[in-house]
């Protein structure tokens, strides 16, 4: 969990609790990065004439792919731009003959708007995934039309001679192995030269590289944001590496396992074989997509006539079932194991505990009744109650405070002279009646550990994904539901926002109230009328916060408000009886 989105569930905690307890830091925007350029360098660079290293967008357009490499034709007919679909029990793959590339890659077992989820966002950019470069990444993608054949229903190749010189050519092959049920795949890159000489490509030390973008999917409006993102992930020596761009860029040459772009609740994952890889991430904006994701595995310099590099790739989701399956050689269909793939899975860093705790009870509680929306609010219930001791001597601490009031007003206009002596008077009349003002509060930080899991659990639990509560309402509790979208007439000015929310409101007015019957009268005297703003501002900076909040998280924040209510207006009632 990201340092503000602590720093959100810590207030929202202290303001449904009764601590009102102020925050210096509330949610700051975050920077948004300059994606008009980017500045490729290749590592190493020394030589002008091998290739050039020039100032441009993240779509490389270069002029020439690799110096002086041209396609040449032996077989005597031109190859078709065409494309390709075939299907799996879970994929449906469409390639282009343009680069050998795969122009869609979708899930069948995951639904988007109701169609299997597209995991290829190319926008207008033109851009396919698993393009070849000769050299790094910084050269333009090919765009040669590419022979096709089909060896089996799940393996396809692409070919291309291409000619260096007057005197050789080589071939290059790019050939696709999938399997019946498995959302890895194989991906063969073979290079042929046609005398017994190395390999005429050597661009600064390295060959190729073969790429993957320009964006992963699902769609998104925003990238960047608490609710989507991207991140960029390397497993190396062992260890997980959460790499940061510096510049749209970020490379690294250690002995890279595996590299991932990872989404909210799915990801692409580069396999690579046992070579020494230069693994590269960029960012930035293509035509159609504002925010790019792209990887890169750039392949040193081949010192042979032939040679196949095979790389597999996961496309699919965040899953650890799924994920963890290739840690087991008879668990997959192409007998990997130990790779640890699941270490992508979003965890938190010190609460992972908990939160895995609090996702047993969500699965549990949605096996009694099978519906998302149900399931939080019995897993609220249940929560309420293992709590109940903590949350009931805090609820009896308030409504004492509250029975004290008379008592303390009347030593406020006594004493509105002193201050001093009418605090120590207060003191007094804690300690006669057995109050503690700060009991209202300090036992409900035990509480905070929960409602932080809790956060993180309901905003990327996966089953959350398209689980509909309410239909025609709450139709996704991992987005955002609205009563009405205006966003074709207009944008609300600086929010941005589009759509009438109607649990954002509810869940201020819940929070409200729950603020008002949870405010100690001895802290309204203390805080006078700052207090008396906080109870009601603070809900409204949240309403701001949370209005584009995952549907499942503000439904379960609301009945928790909503329940707690109900307990601190049955305790008042009882202490009124009395």
């Amino acid at each position: 969990m990201d340092k503000n989105t602590l720093i959100a569930v810590i207030l929202s905690v202290i303001v449904i609790t009764g601590g009102f307890m102020l925050q210096g830091v509330l949610f700051p925007p975050e920077p948004q990065a300059a994606v008009t350029q980017n500045v490729v360098q290749n590592p190493g660079e020394t030589n002008s004439s091998q290739q050039e290293s020039t100032q441009q967008e993240i779509q490389n357009t270069v002029s020439t792919p690799g110096s002086g490499v041209i396609p040449w034709e032996q077989e005597g007919t031109e190859p078709l731009s065409r494309e390709i679909s075939i299907e799996t029990d879970i994929l449906i793959v469409t390639f282009s003959t343009v680069g050998g590339t795969v122009s869609s890659l979708k899930l069948k077992e995951h639904l988007d708007n109701g169609e299997p989820l597209e995991m290829i966002q190319n926008g207008e950019s033109g851009i396919n995934a698993f393009n070849i470069y000769f050299g790094l990444e910084s050269t333009a993608p090919l765009d040669d039309v590419f022979y096709y054949k089909k060896i089996d229903k799940y393996t396809h190749e692409f070919y291309r001679n291409y000619k260096f010189n007057d005197t050789s050519y080589f071939t290059l092959k790019k050939t696709y192995v999938f399997s019946t049920d498995d959302y890895m795949f194989e991906l063969k890159v073979s290079l042929e030269n046609s005398i017994n000489d190395y390999l005429p490509l050597n661009f600064n030390g390295y060959s190729y590289s073969l790429g993957f973008g320009p964006q992963i999917g699902p769609f998104a409006e925003k990238i960047g944001g608490r609710y989507e993102y991207r991140k960029y992930f390397t497993y190396e020596n062992g260890k997980l590496e959460n790499n940061k761009l510096k510049n749209n860029y970020y490379s690294v040459g250690n002995n890279v396992s595996w590299a991932a772009i990872a989404g909210k609740y799915f990801t692409v994952i580069g396999i690579p074989d046992s070579t020494q890889y230069m693994a590269t991430f960029t960012d930035g904006t293509v035509p159609g997509i504002n925010d790019s994701s792209m990887l890169f595995l750039s392949r040193p310099v081949i010192k042979s006539s032939r040679n196949v590099d095979v790389y597999k790739f996961y496309v699919g989701p965040k899953l650890n079932n799924v994920l963890t399956r290739y840690n087991d050689p008879k668990k997959n269909a192409f007998g990997v194991r130990d790779l640890n793939l699941e270490e992508v899975i979003d965890t938190s860093s010190w609460l992972g505990w908990l939160e895995w705790i609090l996702k047993k009870l969500l699965v549990f509680s949605y096996s009694l009744v099978p519906n998302y929306g149900v399931a939080i609010i019995i897993m609220t219930v249940i929560v309420k109650i293992v709590l109940f001791p903590f949350t009931h001597k805090s609820y009896e601490s308030t409504s004492r405070m509250q029975a004290l009031t008379p008592k303390i007003n009347e030593l406020k206009e006594k004493f509105k002279d002193t201050p001093t002596k009418m605090n120590a008077e207060m003191a007094e009349l804690y300690k006669r009646e057995k109050v503690n003002p700060m009991g209202g509060c300090l036992p409900m930080l035990l509480q905070m550990p929960i409602f932080i899991a809790l956060y993180g659990l309901l905003t990327k639990h996966f089953d959350l994904r398209g689980a509909v509560f309410i239909p025609g309402w709450i139709t996704d509790l991992s987005s955002p539901e609205s009563i009405y979208y205006f966003g074709d007439i207009f944008q609300i000015p600086l929010l941005g926002w589009t759509d009438i929310r109607l649990l954002p409101i509810l869940f201020t007015l819940t929070m409200m109230l729950s603020n008002k019957l949870m405010q100690s009268p001895g802290a309204n005297a203390a805080g006078g009328d700052s207090m008396k703003m906080m109870t009601t501002m603070m809900p409204v900076m949240f309403f701001f916060i949370m209005y584009n909040s995952p549907s499942g998280l503000l439904l379960y924040w609301t009945i928790t408000n909503i329940f707690t209510m109900l307990q601190q207006k049955l305790i008042s009632s009882r202490r009124k009886k009395v």
